[in-house]
């Protein structure tokens, strides 16, 4: 079954992949004339993010069955633009929890794994162009309009799936019938292929480049190659057989009336050919088995299709974003609340519908929708309310909202409109360690440093109780300064206080023109509507919650009397109870005789 020369046979080992490296052909034929489209979902100009060398090298080692590529889930951890730094938000937005709760690809009831680095990675490094961001809602958009569609992207996902978990695991298959183990990658490859070309060709979307990069591949000599191998193994020689079957159904006669081999395949080789191959190679030294022949066949057309698999491999990780981000939002639309693409342009202003927290219901709590909207996209906003009554929830929200609309994926409202920012800074978490070397306020004016140091403009801020560890006094101080740097910043701002007199000081005085003021809707018997109107909170009402949660002196010396005497009952008890008998001593009665 060999059509390539001897001297080029290999056997499957790690100096075949070290050779591959040096003679791989590019994927580029010349200055951006690439050998086949990029299919590339994700992007305006289409590029392949991840390191092909590198993609190439894990899937070449599965194939020879040497090793599972698990290592190509870390390969898109640094497939992003990059421009963000997320380690100045994505921690104190729960980025990483949000997506192991709430997204997820389910198809036909079945969960798939999905590569939580490669969506924190993307949606933590969203696109700042309008053009970019457009170009991914179309694609969602022409999915939830077009359900055939949808069920198309999933089909080509799960076939997807199929292939990489094969080039993951290997070893069993491998260890069986390492020469099956490859035909089945190879046939799976050009499936993965086929369904490209064919199930997309309608779309008006980006999806569109899914058909033209399948077609591409299809015209390109590789794929003749494949489709010729693929058509060897499954019809090298036709037989046709007379029958005879008995009364009691077994066969009578069999005679073989005609056998046609499958001489127009490229690969089609003659007996004569074969022996005089193996021949040849017996005197040079060569092992040429019929096995040693198909394993070198494999390996060569394996060396041609391998720069579409790196693209494929890409394939699958932007269809696992857009399927994970449908999936974000049937879970929502599950719980009752909206979801919905984004207007966003630059120097919008900032307004929103019916928006919910959708980290609460990885904590198994029902959100309750808020709105609110803002005069300009650079507002210098303070949020004012009592404790418990959503401040946090709410400017958790703020951010991932505008993460997720400016990655051009459902945010969790009903309708969104946001302004383009470049940058975020977010701090609602203050964690304790052990080996810190400051207090609470250090740590909060190092963040504050950190802010001017590293975020321009345009830019969102989102700064919860700021300068609650120090003072009234020096904290209000501190509270002033951020806000003149802010409103020279010119970035938008959401910072929650507790400085309510000061903040009223602010709403008389309007030092600064961009502020303006949220408070939580005051609810009955102070409860809270987790509801946002203008203004400042009249008072932060902790007497009014503490007699709520019952934390007032009453109520607490009351539990502790509670205490005392469920404290005596159990003396009381311990003081009745008989003493119980001692045991006897076995050697008691042996030593008094």
């Amino acid at each position: 079954m060999a059509w390539i020369p001897s001297s080029q046979i290999e056997s499957p080992s790690l100096d075949w992949v070290k050779a591959r490296k040096e003679k791989r052909r590019p994927m580029v034929a010349g200055p951006g004339a690439p050998v086949f489209a990029l299919p590339d979902l994700i992007h305006l100009d289409q590029r392949l993010s991840l390191d092909p060398d590198q993609v190439e090298r894990l899937l070449e080692l599965s194939y020879l069955g040497k090793e599972g590529a698990q290592g190509l889930d870390h390969c898109f951890s640094a497939a992003s633009d990059g421009r963000w730094q997320p380690e100045l938000f994505a921690d104190d937005l729960f980025l990483a929890e949000l997506i192991r709760s709430s997204f997820h690809v389910e198809i036909d009831g079945l969960r798939f794994p999905i590569n939580h680095a490669f969506l924190w990675s993307t949606i933590s490094n969203p696109p700042d162009s309008v053009e970019a961001i457009t170009f991914r809602q179309d694609i969602l958009r022409e999915l939830e309009d077009e359900p055939a569609l949808l069920r198309e992207c999933r089909a080509l996902y799960r076939r997807l799936s199929t292939l990489l978990d094969m080039f993951k695991a290997p070893d069993h298959a491998a260890q069986l019938d390492i020469n099956a183990f490859r035909l089945d990658i190879l046939r799976e490859s050009k499936a993965v292929i086929d369904q490209m070309t064919e199930g997309f060709g309608d779309a008006r979307s980006g999806l569109l480049r899914l058909h033209e990069s399948g077609k591409s591949m299809q015209s390109a000599p590789f794929y003749q190659r494949l489709c010729d191998l693929l058509e060897y193994e499954a019809r090298r020689t036709t037989l046709t057989l007379s029958l005879n079957i008995g009364a009691d159904g077994e066969i009578k006669d069999l005679r073989l009336l005609d056998m046609v081999e499958n001489r127009d395949n490229p690969l089609f080789q003659s007996m004569t050919r074969q022996w005089w191959l193996r021949l040849k190679a017996f005197f040079v030294g060569s092992n040429l088995s019929q096995k040693a022949i198909v394993q070198g066949v494999l390996h060569r057309v394996f060396e041609e299709v391998a720069p579409s698999l790196v693209s494929l491999v890409q394939i699958a990780a932007h269809l696992e974003l857009y399927l994970a981000s449908i999936g974000f939002r049937d879970r929502l639309r599950s719980a009752d609340l909206p979801a919905s693409l984004a207007d966003l342009e630059v120097g919008s202003k900032i307004e929103l519908r019916d928006l919910s927290n959708p980290l609460l219901l990885g904590e198994q709590l029902q959100p309750v929708p808020c709105g609110l909207a803002l005069d300009h996209d650079s507002a210098l906003t303070l949020v004012t309310g009592p404790n418990s009554g959503g401040k946090t929830r709410l400017l958790q929200s703020l951010g991932i909202s505008q993460l997720l609309a400016q990655s051009g994926l459902y945010v969790p409202a009903s309708y969104a409109k946001l302004p383009i920012v470049r940058g975020m800074f977010v701090s609602l978490v203050e964690t304790e360690t052990a080996d810190q070397a400051e207090g609470r306020l250090g740590r909060e004016l190092l963040k504050i440093r950190s802010l001017f140091a590293h975020v321009g403009s345009p830019s969102l801020v989102i700064l919860d109780e700021l300068c609650s560890g120090t003072n009234p006094a020096e904290g209000v101080e501190i509270f002033s300064l951020v806000l003149r740097l802010l409103e020279r910043m010119k970035a938008g701002a959401f910072v929650s206080t507790h400085f309510l007199d000061f903040a009223r000081s602010l709403e008389q005085e309007r030092p600064l023109p961009r502020l303006q003021f949220l408070q939580v809707e005051p609810g009955k018997e102070a409860t809270s509507t987790y509801q946002f109107i203008p203004g400042v909170a009249a008072s932060s009402l902790a007497q009014e919650t503490a007699q709520r949660l019952g934390v007032t002196f009453d109520q607490l010396s009351q539990l502790m009397d509670q205490q005392a005497a469920r404290e005596a009952r159990a003396r009381l008890q311990t003081d009745a109870r008989p003493l119980p008998p001692h045991a006897p001593d076995p050697l008691g009665d042996k030593a008094s005789r």
